[in-house]
């Protein structure tokens, strides 16, 4: 009887052990899928990342072409730039805006 008490106690030992793996391999195929998603959620938030900096680079492109463009304007028509003595204003962009900028324009 006590090698029968022995067996069932080596049947419960094991039994335990095989279930307690069962379980981390479980919770490790549970991590993997975890990573997975991350290490794409990661992919995918480099590739943003990258997407917004060349945005940002061809949009400060752009301004500073614009910039370029306004201060060759400023240049070009700075000297015949005069603005009306009621406006207060002597420079070149007070005279870009203001009334009698679009008045010559027309």
């Amino acid at each position: 009887m006590e090698n029968n008490a022995e067996l069932v106690r080596l049947e419960e030992f094991v039994d335990k052990l095989l279930a307690k793996y069962n379980q981390l391999k479980t919770d490790y195929h549970a991590l993997q899928d975890t990573l997975r998603e991350r290490d794409a959620e990661c992919a995918e938030l480099k590739n943003n990342i990258f997407n917004l900096s060349t945005e940002r680079t061809e949009v400060g492109n752009r301004v500073s072409g614009l910039i370029g463009r306004i201060e060759q304007w400023e240049n070009e028509h700075g000297a015949t730039a005069t603005v009306g003595k009621d406006s207060g204003s002597t420079s070149v962009q007070g005279f870009l805006f203001s009334d009698d900028a679009e008045n010559r324009n027309s």
